[in-house]
């Protein structure tokens, strides 16, 4: 309208149309509310750590259960906004995988399961709350619902860990390095046929991330591989110096 106004002679439309048009705002990386959430999660982790004596062996089953179905719910209505607003979506992204495995190790822990969910969950949830696909701002609704299910993934699986339900081990890297190339394969396949984009295999984030640093397309793809290898290598070094040993009920020698 502005422009075709603009033709007639009638520029002053041109500025009465400008200032009635309002800027959508946009998430903003390392804004004042993503600082808020990083400063939060920072502290959340580091109460965990502290505390994480007191997490082996107690009773938390109910504690557990009510997180899995909180998430759940959270996943479950981001489905049924996504539908009334046109946009729904098939949950295959890493992400989406790691809430369910995590989900399943909060009711339920497996070691397969479990480790499969702390390797996913730490290290592809801690890379998006650091550098976040994201396009609405706070307080929006999917906002408050991206940052609740990676942080809600990543407090899960560290409580598990330092609760001691999963234990992985050297060998632990690699069969969640191999699952995540068979992932891989799976969903480049499925990009390939239906145009879609899971795992970011066919094209990066439009948001800055680690990506960015690992070449153009598809060399950032055999990069990012060698660096999920070297990031479940930093969870399991991670997991194995803050792992409590298990108490002892043996009285010592007198």
């Amino acid at each position: 309208m502005g422009a075709l106004a603009a033709h007639d002679g009638r520029g002053h439309l041109d500025i009465l149309s400008a200032a009635l048009i309002t800027p959508t705002p946009s998430f903003v990386s390392f804004g004042p509310d993503h600082i808020a959430v990083l400063i939060g999660m920072g502290l959340a982790l580091a109460s965990l750590v502290w505390r994480r004596r007191q997490l082996v062996g107690r009773d938390d089953t109910r504690l557990r259960r009510e997180v899995a179905i909180f998430l759940l719910v959270n996943e479950a209505l981001s489905w049924i906004v996504g539908l009334a607003q046109g946009s729904g979506r098939v949950p295959l992204q890493l992400c989406d995988l790691a809430l369910l495995l995590t989900v399943g190790s909060l009711l339920r822990p497996t070691r397969a399961v479990s480790e499969l969910a702390y390797f996913w969950g730490l290290a592809g949830s801690v890379q998006a709350i650091l550098t976040p696909d994201l396009v609405v701002p706070f307080p929006g609704y999917w906002w408050l619902k991206f940052f609740t299910t990676h942080c809600g993934i990543v407090l899960g699986v560290v409580y598990l860990a330092l609760s001691g339900r999963i234990r992985p081990t050297q060998r632990s890297v690699w069969i969640v390095w191999g699952w995540t190339n068979v992932y891989a394969m799976v969903v480049g396949c499925l990009n390939g046929i239906y145009g879609t984009n899971y795992g970011y295999l066919a094209h990066k984030p439009m948001h800055p991330s680690l990506l960015d640093y690992f070449g153009p397309w598809p060399y950032y793809i055999g990069v990012s591989d060698l660096m999920a290898l070297a990031l479940f290598e930093w969870c399991y070094l991670l997991c194995a110096w803050t792992r409590v040993a298990p108490r002892s009920h043996r009285r010592q020698p007198a």
